[in-house]
């Protein structure tokens, strides 16, 4: 027996021996193949030294097997007993085989990536954690390698081969065994399955279950070489019974182990794999939503939204259907973390994935449901106002071609084109409805240019968040009010959220809200085209009605002017015939009696008596006629220059005003009222002159010939003609007020524009809250003293409102005389209003920061207060820590002081832990309240930007709640150490004296001992 050891021993030098030859000749091939990869040759000794690892893994299991039947044979001691020196001999192999097999694994480890990277370009696909964490722990080949992993597992050798190579059958039989044994804690060694990683993806999933599946198999197929061992059993004699039956047991129980920990393994990594699949579907399905989302174009370049909504329908059908999908996902993650799955982390972070990215894809269904919305808002909006003026348009031409007339028109033509008209009325009417809604629609358009990068935004414009966004930089929640930096690029905006942190975020996320100054203008030129139409129709109408009446009243004049005297004479011989008729036709008739011929004789001569009468009259009648028909051309010539005058004065009100600059304004506006208060009146007045000549003699006729046949018509074209100088009058009067009260509104909004825009300016330089309490304190002087200037100035905004009201009177008495509106009144009334809005902010802005900055240096000299004393506390007692040297003096008592004195100062110094809490609070209340003020002023930055359409110069300063925060925390640092250095200080000085103390115990006790 012992020959048989000590050959084994000797078979294990010479094993090992070689092992180290053939992994120092695979060393060398490999790092030959490494130099031809590194200079772009290709590998060429990848067989041999896949053949000198296969080889080194032979000799080490077979030395395992070896040491093994050593170490269960007791060989150490036998060893002692025959050579002493040869005791360790045993545990020296045993370290010598754990070597190589550490020399092989990182040679393994080393060609799989060498030879994956010269032939296999989808290792990038691998996460390089995964492969650092291999490394790192010496994991087998088989986990780097993917399908070609079983080819790294070996079989155990057979029983037959092992007798074969071995002295006998009962070596051989044992030797099987212990190859078993061997084979199987190789398997537990090299695979580790119970502390076996689990997968963190879906490839790494896939590897380790397909290799797990090998190494089931494997372990399976073992089971049979059990079997096989155990038959074997009975057949043992002699030495080897007890060791065979021993080895066999420990052979069962260890596969046993192996059996179910591969089987434990093996089923978690198909579930695990099932869950990881889906969720990676999933995943990939929703990435796909998303990219498709953010890259979709919502500018103005893109009016497709027909499309775009038929498309989010779909989406929106998906969602739903795939919401089960979702849910069933949901419950197998918890369904295994319940369980305690082994890759209850990967679990976790697949279902948290999953999770974010649909809450994601809901967010961003929100902001395309609302772009929708806008989008076609916005083109549907400029589509209609496209084809109102277009219609208008054609309407004027159409009216302008259709209704010219003159006094040649016939009256049936005429009277066609009055009915006519009086359809083209109602067309307009209804128009009328439609432009309005035009102008309401166009204040809540939103902005689609700033979304073309071509259309970069030259100052920092208002944006609103349409739905949740989270990141680690910036927060932003739906309906937040944020503001526009950059947008340079289409899908991600550089924007600042309402806390004052700027983070590039998706542009899906935002909308730009109204006023669209493009939808604006163009509703206001359709209103005005419209006007233009109204007026145009107006006068087109009024021409073609008086033509009518002109035409029906010459057709009178003519039929009166067509009697005759001599029809009258004839008359009067018929009724002289008729009645002698009558007398000699009824001088025998029964049915006349003399008083009837009495009667009939009277009422002949009264009708003699009316037709001289009537014959008198119409001989003083032409007269009349003659000086009526001359009053009525008067008349009529002062109606026509009346006409003339007031279509001037028209057009002067018609005609719009500059929208030039202010100051250029009031030039025009000047000249307007000069030019009013000169031609106009002197033609006013030349004609009121003429007027009263022609309607006093006028008046005069009419008492002495009021039944005369031209009267009514002399009498209502006189009253017609005075109404119509009074009409006149009332409009330019109205005209010239409502020129001055634009000049005059115009010159105060002009001293109020100037005056708020002062003000603005002066509260946007403002950038940051200084730290310094002095600054602080000359701010809110300068903010009080500002803050007493606009309650001095505000008179300013009373005499511009005054003046407000009374545009908003003059616009209406023109409106009532017109039917038309003042668009340069109504302009300036605007202008004047959002300057008075303007003007509230900047008085709440100043008592705003006055309050808050107050509050601000409450919380600021309370935290320098609290932090003076701290500082100098703790510069004074680290001073005195630095200057003690503790544990190093001899005596008990000045350690039991030094100590004592350690110990009363770590009290003081948890005391300090209150203050230094106080500290923190006023530190953290104080950048709180300074990054709201910040906010504010941002904000307000952004608003005045957009007023005065210039960017304000920005100075980079840096807020001063950082300053604070990180003084806080520096002064926490130095408390810390503090605190260390006192602990260490209490720790030396304990164990000095603990060690002095033991000293003289020791002493003590020698010396009674002596």
């Amino acid at each position: 027996r012992l020959e048989l050891l000590l050959q084994i021993a000797n078979k294990i030098q010479n094993g090992a021996l070689s092992c180290e030859e053939k992994l120092t000749l695979a060393k060398n091939t490999l790092q030959a193949d490494a130099a031809h990869l590194e200079s772009g040759q290709p590998v060429q000794y990848e067989s041999d030294v896949v053949v000198y690892l296969q080889e080194c893994e032979g000799l080490i299991r077979q030395l395992q097997v070896d040491v093994q039947i050593l170490r269960d044979e007791n060989y150490y001691q036998l060893e002692e007993l025959v050579a002493p020196a040869s005791s360790h001999l045993c545990l020296a192999c045993s370290s010598r085989i754990m070597r190589l097999q550490d020399e092989l694994v990182t040679l393994r480890l080393e060609c799989t990536n060498l030879y994956r990277k010269g032939h296999f370009s989808t290792l990038e696909l691998v996460p390089s954690s995964m492969l650092s964490t291999m490394h790192l722990k010496g994991e087998s080949l088989t986990k780097g390698l993917h399908t070609s992993s079983a080819s790294w597992f070996r079989k155990p050798m057979t029983r037959t081969e092992l007798v074969a190579i071995s002295s006998s059958e009962d070596e051989g039989s044992l030797r099987f065994v212990y190859e078993l044994l061997a084979w199987v804690e190789e398997m537990q060694v090299s695979m580790r399955l119970e502390r076996a990683e689990w997968g963190t993806d879906l490839p790494s999933v896939e590897t380790q279950l397909e290799t797990q599946r090998h190494v089931h198999s494997s372990v399976e197929d073992l089971g049979s070489s059990v079997k096989e061992a155990r038959m074997y059993e009975v057949r043992r004699h002699g030495l080897g019974d007890t060791v065979y039956t021993e080895t066999l047991g420990k052979l069962e129980t260890q596969y046993c182990k192996l059996m179910e920990t591969s089987s434990f393994r093996l089923r978690h990594l198909q579930s695990l794999h099932g869950f990881v699949s889906r969720a990676t579907a999933e995943l990939i399905w929703l990435n796909e939503k998303e990219e498709e989302e953010l890259a979709y174009d919502w500018s103005d370049n893109n009016p497709n939204i027909a499309a775009k909504k038929n498309y989010f329908l779909e989406l929106t059908t998906e969602l739903e259907e795939k919401q089960d999908i979702f849910r069933s996902l949901q419950d197998t993650a918890e369904l295994l973390s319940l369980e305690n799955h082994p890759a209850k982390q990967t679990v976790e972070a697949y279902s948290a994935a999953v999770q974010t990215q649909w809450q994601w894809i809901k967010q961003l269904c929100l902001c395309v449901e609302q772009h929708v919305k806008e989008n076609a808002a916005y083109f549907q909006f400029f589509s209609d106002a496209r084809e109102s003026e277009t219609y208008l348009r054609n309407l004027q031409d159409s009216i302008k071609r259709k209704y010219s007339c003159d006094h040649n028109t016939s009256l049936t033509r005429l009277e066609d084109l009055l009915q006519d008209s009086m359809d083209e009325k109602e067309q307009l009417i209804q128009s009328k409805s439609s432009v309005a809604s035009l102008v309401g629609r166009s204040k809540t358009i939103v902005q689609l240019r700033p979304r073309n990068p071509e259309h970069l935004v030259k100052s920092t414009i208002p944006i609103k968040a349409v739905c949740d966004y989270r990141q680690i930089e910036i927060t932003i929640c739906r309906n937040d009010e944020c503001v526009l930096e950059d947008n340079s690029q289409r899908t991600k905006w550089k924007v600042i959220s309402p806390t004052g942190n700027e983070a590039m975020v998706p542009s899906v996320c935002f909308l730009i809200p109204p006023p669209n100054k493009e939808a604006i203008e163009m509703a206001n030129r359709v209103e005005q085209l419209y006007q233009k139409v109204m007026a145009l129709w107006h006068q087109l109408h009024m021409n073609t009605k008086s033509l009518i009446s002109w035409n029906y009243l010459r057709k009178d004049i003519a039929l009166v002017q067509s009697f005759t005297q001599g029809e009258c004479q004839q008359a009067m011989k018929s009724l002289q015939a008729h009645y002698e008729d009558f007398l000699q036709d009824s001088r025998d008739s029964e049915l006349f009696s003399v008083s009837d011929r009495l009667r009939l004789e009277e009422e002949v001569e009264s009708s003699k008596e009316h037709i001289r009468q009537l014959l008198e009259s119409m001989e003083n009648e032409d007269k009349d006629e003659t000086v009526a028909r001359t009053y009525l051309s008067e008349l009529k010539n002062i109606r026509l220059r009346l006409e003339e005058c007031e279509q001037r004065l028209v057009s002067r009100i018609q005609s719009p005003s500059s929208a030039r600059a202010d100051g250029d304004t009031i030039q025009e506006n000047t000249i307007r009222i000069a030019e009013q208060e000169v031609s106009p009146a002197e033609d006013l007045q030349r004609l009121q002159s003429d007027l009263r000549f022609v309607s006093e003699r006028c008046y005069s006729f009419l008492d002495k010939a009021p039944a005369g046949s031209s009267t009514p018509h002399l009498r209502s074209e006189l009253d017609l003609v005075v109404n119509k100088m009074d009409q006149m009058y009332g409009l330019s009067s109205i005209y010239l007020d409502k020129l001055k009260t634009v000049d005059v509104i115009i010159r105060n909004t002009q001293g109020a524009e100037s005056l708020v825009k002062g003000y603005e300016v002066k509260l946007s330089q403002e950038e940051a809250v200084p730290a310094d309490l002095a600054a602080i304190q000359s701010h809110r002087t300068a903010l009080q003293q500002w803050l007493g200037e606009v309650k001095d100035k505000s008179s300013v905004f009373s005499m511009l409102e005054e003046e407000m009201a009374k545009a908003k009177a003059v616009g209406e008495q023109l409106y009532r005389l017109r039917q038309e509106r003042s668009i340069d009144l109504e302009r300036y009334q605007e202008k004047g209003s959002q300057l008075w809005d303007r003007w509230q902010r900047v008085c709440t802005q100043i008592e705003t920061r006055h309050a808050e900055l107050e509050s601000i240096q409450e919380v600021l000299s309370d935290y320098r207060q609290c932090h003076s004393a701290l500082i100098q506390w703790i510069e004074e007692i680290t001073v005195q820590q630095e200057l003690m040297k503790p544990g190093q003096a001899e005596d008990s008592r000045v350690l039991s002081e030094q100590l004592s004195q350690q110990t009363a100062l770590a009290a003081e110094i948890e005391k300090n832990q209150a203050k230094l809490d106080q500290c923190q609070k006023f530190s953290q209340q104080y950048s709180a309240a300074v990054k709201d003020y910040e906010l504010q002023l941002m904000t307000y930055r952004a608003f005045v930007e957009s007023q005065q359409k210039s960017p304000m110069k920005r100075r980079r300063m840096l807020s001063s709640s950082d300053a604070i925060t990180q003084e806080f925390m520096d002064l926490r640092t130095r408390y810390t150490a503090l605190v260390t250095l006192t602990t260490q200080h209490v720790k030396y000085i304990s164990d000095a004296l603990r060690r002095l103390e033991e000293e003289e115990v020791r002493v003590l006790y020698r010396t009674e001992l002596y």
